[in-house]
């Protein structure tokens, strides 16, 4: 709250300078004009605007009951539940007898999860007026959520005694007939109470999900249609029908509807915005913009349909022609708010388009006029974290934190910038935070788990994936992730549990069976795991997991011809089946029957010639049998065909190896062409310029190239820009970033042979001993490894 009292209030200063400089003295017309612009858009469903008119009318006075009430209340509607409970305490903390503030805000509390801060609103509502049905029927609500079903209907009935027209505690007694479920009953009561309110919306919209629930959809379309009747300004409504008609595949209706509506409603432009957003989707973008352009012709100033034509642009790839319209409303409000809006949109289509360098010089030209702006901060912090500049991505986005720790966008990438820099503290930490606000958050917990288990505290990780369980039964990522946790701890008996409980629940899916198979699988139960397998795939036979695994099992006891059979048998009801394809090649290498294999390789190519697999197990039998050039031509057409830098890395390994140095730089030139903004595509030709560079001119090159790489924080990047600054002489700069890749990469031998070698260099035989002896432990063959072995030798016998 003290963030919102503090913006509002230097708003509130330039506002008093501005009436000051003009000789304005009309601060209470002012004031009842913009709340009266807000309660406007809040009858038409505009909350947008409303929430708009309420910051201005705030600007004026920050602690304005009605404009701190009526801002909930538009934020609310816009779902951004954080932001409003804010208000919502913000009208408690001016005056602690507003009732419906109270209310409010213990709905909201009790929709996050936080039972006990309700209670204590519900209780204090009560105290300012004991005979509220509003404080009554959040009470119901609850002992609802607690279980207590009698108590709930008790409080609510008692509000329909204060108030026998009172909708929410309708409402309230309707849902716990559905809880039971009386779907039906609840159906008639509703019927019962709209006779009596025949005006009244938010019966009819319950109403309306109950025939979705009974799958009435005659009668659920009706029940829309009548909303609109009653009420017809709202955009919500109008919006909720055509969403309807959409889901239902009735689209002709639909852009009916939404043609209609931007004629009922012709001074509402996201109206027109809803419109486009349908044509975009379903008739095409060009459709789309073909009736924009008539629209803003009319409206030339209109900075809304400006915004929809810039998303129309994006949606076909129309760079240029996007920039060109953000430009233009840059042009017309360069200091205003739609300006500031299309600056920031501007530097994100610099970032997509890969112009970095112009992206980041605009959000620092953002950020420089108003220090305190937040999306250039989210962006710059976004561009940190593609090139794995972590630590600066974490500065951004705690900075933002700082004045808005409860937004929910800024924790999760907060959490995702400290788990990649291996953070896992405050990772867990921005996650808890989350989970605080959203306590159902599903990504948030689990994502807390896998932390947990990470940290060595899968007892407090299994919690977290109980309490996910508890809130939301049978949650299927849930029960993986717990499943997850008991293979890996041996736990046969729990995780086959786990397993038969999804056969049981979801038994059009395949996962149980899959889980089970993989778990015999491990267990080393392969006559189980392949009937588990076998059952999946009768369930659902396009799944490619148990397919694979299915033939995993087969191997492992040695029974690869009813692998084969299996997967003829799939071919033939399934002749497009590309995996299956790749598979049998497999089956057929592994058998040496060459030909059959090539075959099978081949078929897999035609049916999915984007793939990039088939071409390499192509290649590696070529290999085998000692056919480079077959090798190198298949993989030339994978890469053609697919543009997939593994297979550049593979082939370039055949030049390597065939000491066509030459070819492979070139290879590798064309591959960065093709992929500019690619930092691996960059990384791979850097690496092996480095490798075949014979002198310090070319060095110097080799290091201009890789000037991008060293923003870059990724361990591969690293260790790249480290072997360079090495064969350049600049050891105590290849020890630094030697020492930061083995700190994300500690089992790397490579990174220690030369780490072993820098410190030999540099005289320091102790820890140059160390190192190369890490090196050579476990005896794995690396370029070096013949340098290391002799300099240790040196090195033990000096």
């Amino acid at each position: 709250m003290k963030s919102i009292t503090k913006k509002y209030l230097e708003i509130a200063v330039s506002v008093l300078f501005a009436g000051t400089l003009s000789g304005c003295n009309n601060t209470e017309q002012k004031m009842s004009e913009y709340l009266a612009q807000g309660k406007e858009y809040i009858q038409i469903g505009d909350y947008e605007n409303a929430r708009t008119a309420y910051q201005q009318a705030l600007a004026l006075d920050p602690k304005n009951i009605d404009a701190l009430f009526e801002s909930a209340e538009a934020l609310l509607r816009l779902g951004d539940l954080q932001q409003a409970s804010e208000y919502y305490l913000a009208v408690i903390e001016t005056d602690s007898k507003q009732l419906m503030a109270h209310v409010k805000l213990g709905q909201l509390y009790l929709l996050m999860g936080k039972i006990s801060q309700a209670q204590v609103l519900a209780q204090k509502g009560l105290t300012i007026n004991k005979d509220s049905p509003d404080a009554l029927v959040l009470s119901g609500g609850i002992l609802a959520a607690l279980s207590d079903r009698d108590g709930a209907a008790m409080k609510a009935n008692a509000a329909l005694e204060k108030d026998p027209s009172h909708v929410p505690a309708i409402l309230l007694l309707a849902s716990l007939q559905v809880k039971t479920g009386e779907i039906d009953r609840a159906i008639n009561f509703l019927h019962h109470h709209i006779a009596q309110n025949s005006n009244d919306v938010a019966l009819r919209l319950m109403l309306t999900n109950l025939y979705v629930i009974r799958q009435m959809w005659n009668k659920a379309e009706e029940s829309l249609e009548m909303i609109i009747e009653i009420d017809p300004k709202p955009l919500a409504h109008r919006k909720r029908l055509a969403l309807f008609l959409i889901e239902h595949e009735q689209f002709d209706k639909a852009e009916k509807v939404l043609r209609q509506t931007v004629i009922d409603l012709p001074s509402n432009q996201r109206a027109k915005l809803n419109l486009l957003d349908f044509l975009a989707e379903k008739r095409g973008p060009e459709i789309a913009e073909a009736e924009l352009i008539p629209m803003l012709e009319d409206h030339p100033e209109d900075f809304i349909l400006k915004f929809g034509l810039v998303n129309l642009y994006f949606a076909q790839n129309y760079i240029e022609k996007a920039e060109q319209v953000l430009l233009e409303i840059i042009e017309m409000d360069s200091s205003g708010i739609h300006g500031l809006n299309a600056n920031n949109k501007l530097a994100r289509l610099y970032a997509r388009a890969g112009r970095i360098s112009e992206a980041a010089g605009l959000i620092e030209s953002i950020i420089q006029a108003d220090p305190n702006a937040i999306e250039p901060l989210l962006l710059r912090g976004e561009l940190a974290m593609d090139e794995s500049r972590y630590q600066d991505a974490i500065k951004d986005f705690r900075d933002i934190l700082a004045d808005r720790p409860n937004d929910i966008k800024v924790l999760r990438w907060f959490a995702r910038a400290n788990k990649l820099a291996q953070r896992p503290i405050p990772a867990m930490g921005s996650l808890i935070q989350i989970l605080k606000l959203q306590p159902k958050d599903e990504s948030a917990r689990l994502e807390l788990a896998e932390l947990l288990i990470k940290t060595d505290n899968v007892d407090r990780a299994i919690q977290q994936i109980n309490t996910l369980l508890q809130l939301e039964p049978g949650n299927k990522r849930g029960l993986e992730a717990l499943f997850n946790i008991y293979q890996a701890q041996q736990k046969w008996e729990d995780a086959q549990q786990i397993a038969s409980y999804l056969q049981t629940e979801m038994p059009e899916d395949a996962t149980g069976f899959y889980l089970s198979g993989l778990a015999y699988l491990r267990e080393g139960k392969q006559r189980d795991a392949i009937a588990s397998f076998s059952r999946a795939l009768e369930i659902q036979p396009d799944a490619i997991e148990p397919l694979t695994q299915l033939v995993n099992g087969y191997v492992q006891l040695k029974r690869n011809d009813q692998a084969l059979v299996k997967l003829q048998e799939i071919i033939g009801r399934q002749p497009q089946h590309f995996v299956a394809f790749n598979l049998m090649g497999g089956l057929y290498f592994a058998a040496s029957k060459f030909y059959k294999a090539v075959d099978a390789f081949k078929n897999a190519i035609v049916i999915k010639p984007e793939w990039e697999d088939p071409y390499r197990n192509l290649a590696i039998l070529h290999l085998h049998q000692n056919n480079k050039t077959e090798a190198i031509q298949i993989l030339q057409e994978g890469i053609e065909r697919s543009m997939s830098t593994i297979l550049v890395g593979d082939l370039v390994a055949i030049y390597h190896h065939e000491k066509l140095h030459e070819k492979a730089i070139a290879l590798l030139e064309e591959n960065y062409k093709k992929h500019p903004q690619s930092a691996v595509a960059l990384n791979y030709l850097v690496r092996y310029l480095t490798e075949q560079a014979n002198n310090k001119m070319t060095l110097g090159k080799v290091a201009e190239l890789a000037k991008p790489l060293s923003r870059i924080q990724h361990p591969d990047m690293l260790y790249t820009i480290a072997v360079l600054a090495y064969r350049q002489g600049d050891l105590d700069k290849a020890q630094e970033l030697f020492l930061k890749v083995s700190e994300q990469a500690p089992d790397k031998p490579q990174v220690h042979y030369y780490l072993g070698m820098v410190y030999h260099k540099q005289g320091d035989n102790k820890q140059a001993k160390s190192y190369l002896e890490r090196a050579v432990a476990k005896n794995q063959h690396f370029n070096g490894i013949e340098e290391a072995k002799q300099t240790l030798e040196d090195l033990v016998e000096s």
